[in-house]
């Protein structure tokens, strides 16, 4: 049992094509409930109007997220990759106006605290880049 302060996760900074990847999935999932009213509905009009309207839309947001993926495996090459990850810079394709550092100096650290990694993986007395200056 450790007697450390309880210290939080804060979290890590999403790139935007996880949010592209759920709108997407959100659209499948819309199409394949309308395919199935259709049938139900033993090929209603209105409902097949709907989904000649969705299809296109449903391609876009899939070609819009495996751009984004593609670009988020070229930032994976990136030195600098962890900190956009960490929160520390903002995502090169995505708009930096705004864009806050995360703090991470209350973070768990994953060897100490939570008993996973190794000493390479210890952030404890590491200070955020948005405070180390």
């Amino acid at each position: 049992m450790s007697t450390a302060p309880e210290r939080r996760i804060i979290g890590v900074q999403l790139h935007h094509s996880v949010a592209l990847g759920d709108a997407s999935r959100y659209a499948t999932n819309m199409l394949t409930a309308l395919e199935s009213a259709r049938r139900r509905a033993l090929d209603d009009e209105e409902i097949t109007e709907l989904i000649e309207q969705l299809k296109p839309l449903v391609r876009a947001i899939g070609i819009a997220r495996a751009s984004a993926e593609m670009r988020l495996r070229l930032h994976q090459a990136d030195p600098e990759f962890r900190a956009y990850v960490d929160g520390d810079l903002p995502w090169p394709d995505e708009d930096p106006n705004g864009f806050v550092a995360r703090c991470r100096c209350d973070d768990r650290c994953l060897y100490h605290d939570v008993g996973r990694g190794t000493e390479a993986d210890c952030n404890c007395d590491v200070a955020c880049r948005r405070h180390a200056a």
